[in-house]
Order: C-alpha cells, then structure tokens, then sequence
C-alpha cells in the first residue's frame, strides 16, 4: 500500500477594498492547489473585498480579483 501525503503550507489572505485598505485578513495551511479555491470563497464571503492578495512567505503569489472572477455557490462546510 502506497501512502500519499500532502504537503501543507501556510497562506496568508489578505481581502481588499477599492480603495486598498485591508478590510480582513485569513490565514490557512492548505495544499498547494488550494490556495484560489480559498480565495474565491473570501470573495463571497467579503462583499467589501475587491481584491484578494495571497502571500506565501514573505512574496505575494497571486492577485485574485473579484472583476471577471467566477463565485459561483457558497462553498459547503
């Protein structure tokens, strides 16, 4: 039998406003893959946030915006 781990690192959220000002801050140990899912579900969760920067360590490692981004139903659990 063949066990396969995830490795989890730790991502800090940050939702902003139109105006940049940070109105929450999330942070969550995910796998990799995970990161945008989680970011999405800020978005719905925040209708102040606009923007949603994710940092890995000390480096933001995507921008995921709520222009053109697809919410879709409010994730379950």
């Amino acid at each position: 039998m063949v066990t396969v781990r995830t490795v989890m690192k730790t991502y800090t959220f940050v939702c902003l406003a139109g105006n940049q000002v940070a109105t929450a801050v999330d942070i969550q140990d995910l796998a990799e893959d995970g990161y945008r899912r989680h970011a999405l579900s800020l978005l719905r969760d925040h209708a102040s946030a606009e923007t949603i920067e994710v940092w890995r360590d000390e480096a933001v490692i995507a921008l995921v915006e709520r222009a053109g981004a697809f919410l879709g139903a409010p994730a379950a659990g």
